[in-house]
């Protein structure tokens, strides 16, 4: 734990707040018995078409991703979660955000199996962060 989680967590802890979040959860791993209050960031439910690179230049995936949060997404399907997807790969992602906006960066795979892929967004510059935002702000307003 960083200085500045433990001393956060110290002052919580004498003034009898305790931190909602734990540090060290990820938001982009689906777990259905998971309480979404304990995530860093809340899960918006969407339909998007994602284009996924891995670090072989011929591997190419169009795939669905079910759910997006500020730092992760996961991406649904059987097929996805094969032995050539493994956690701590890089992929490069894509995605349309509507007119004409387009968010594009890094992410790492948190997770893989039979239900899908975990991601978690590790280099997005400002505009495609931004969109993000703007993607799970609007997904959990509408409900």
């Amino acid at each position: 734990m960083s200085p500045s989680v433990s001393s956060e967590c110290t002052i919580a802890q004498a003034h009898g707040r305790m931190p909602d979040v734990p540090v060290d959860q990820d938001p982009a791993q689906p777990e259905p018995h998971a309480q979404e209050g304990k995530r860093r960031h809340p899960r918006a439910q969407v339909d998007l078409q994602v284009s996924l690179r891995f670090s072989s230049v011929q591997h190419f995936l169009s795939a669905h991703a079910g759910n997006i949060s500020e730092s992760g997404m996961f991406i649904e399907g059987g097929d996805l979660g094969d032995a050539s997807h493994e956690a701590g790969q890089t992929v490069i992602l894509r995605f349309d955000a509507g007119s004409e906006r387009i968010v594009e960066g890094k992410a790492r795979i948190v997770r893989a199996d039979k239900s899908g892929i975990g991601l978690e967004f590790v280099e997005l510059d400002e505009t495609s962060r931004k969109l993000v935002e703007m993607i799970v702000r609007i997904k959990l307003a509408a409900g």
